[in-house]
């Protein structure tokens, strides 16, 4: 076997074991504003109009396997290929509620729409690694052919991505608050499954049940948590169905005043069913995120607006990048 043919050879193994199989939840994607959800999960809502502007920066430079290991593919020859680079995402997410005066039973029937405007910078890099002795000349060509493929799975993309509508039923006393909510995510995003990087996790429909509920003390201690479960259809382009995943955010704050809350916020991603079609891998690329940081938050004196600001890193990363997500929240009454 000759050199150029060999190193051709290697190339395709190592290129199909990366890019081959179908990435979890459509590319490492999931529809899910992780760690978005902050004091508003403690905080009572009257009946009218609500606006939110989160802000979000997310970044990455390591990507786990289901293992939680860096992500590599090893072939003859002793050949590993170890995946790099960077993600950087920037995301302006405007969000509008609504709370009604009708009553169903105890809780008022209100609604949300959310629809984040993204930019996603993904730069991929596949570094071969070689044992002793590997001619020179093949390494060389093996490792061109990893940077060519390399390339190609990058790229720079701006524009909107998949709307969440949620109808919701919001229950609150004097101390706590419950709401249930059914939530239905659209493909309003742009993608198109020859294209590496979208703003778009795919053509398919998200179903998404779930729950928030909050809790406020007098001795000045808040919990809030919001609870979901995605259900996803087929992706038209691609005929994968991306599996089933929870999703919890979680914020645990301190009053010190009327003004200020400090305290943790965090989130934890679950991806319970495999994916499913085409080129899925055996294990199904199930995903997994766990995440927490620090919170502030700061009340006006009127009570019309508040905002927020948190730093979570991520950890026990499985099937996915992992990094850093900020958030900067503002919300307002806008009645």
């Amino acid at each position: 076997m000759s050199q150029r043919f060999g190193a051709s050879a290697l190339t395709l193994a190592i290129m199909a074991a990366f890019f081959g199989p179908a990435q979890a939840t459509e590319n490492q994607s999931v529809r899910a504003l992780l760690g978005a959800p902050g004091q508003e999960m403690t905080t009572p809502q009257l009946p009218g109009w609500y606006g939110q502007v989160w802000g979000q920066s997310y970044t990455a430079t390591t990507f786990r396997d289901s293992a939680g290991n860096d992500q590599s593919a090893s072939v003859g020859n002793g050949v590993t290929a170890v995946r790099g680079g960077k993600i950087s995402a920037v995301a302006l997410v405007p969000r509008v509620t609504y709370v009604s005066e009708t009553m169903l039973g105890d809780g008022r029937l209100g609604i949300s729409a959310t629809l984040p405007i993204v930019n996603l910078d993904v730069n991929t890099t596949l570094t071969g690694v070689f044992p002793a002795g590997f001619p020179a000349a093949m390494a060389t060509a093996v490792q061109a052919g990893l940077n060519a493929k390399a390339a190609t799975s990058s790229g720079t993309v701006t524009g909107l991505a998949d709307m969440e509508i949620a109808p919701f039923i919001d229950f609150q006393d004097d101390e706590s608050r419950l709401v249930l909510l059914a939530a239905v995510v659209a493909p309003t995003g742009d993608y198109k499954a020859s294209r590496a990087v979208n703003t778009g996790s795919g053509k398919f429909w998200t179903f998404r049940p779930g729950f928030l509920y909050g809790r406020a003390w007098e001795n000045g201690w808040e919990f809030g948590t919001r609870v979901t479960y995605s259900f996803n259809t087929e992706n038209s382009d691609t005929q994968v169905r991306s599996g089933q995943y929870l999703h919890a955010d979680a914020s645990v704050m301190y009053r010190l005043n009327d003004l200020w809350r400090v305290g943790l916020n965090g989130y934890v991603l679950k991806q319970t069913t495999k994916d499913k079609g085409p080129n899925v891998a055996a294990d199904g690329n199930k995903a997994q995120i766990l995440a927490v940081g620090p919170s502030v938050g700061y009340t006006s004196e009127s009570g019309v607006w508040a905002a927020d600001l948190k730093v979570l890193p991520e950890f026990k990363v499985r099937n996915r990048p992992e990094g850093t997500v900020g958030w900067v929240r503002l919300m307002m009454r806008l009645d």
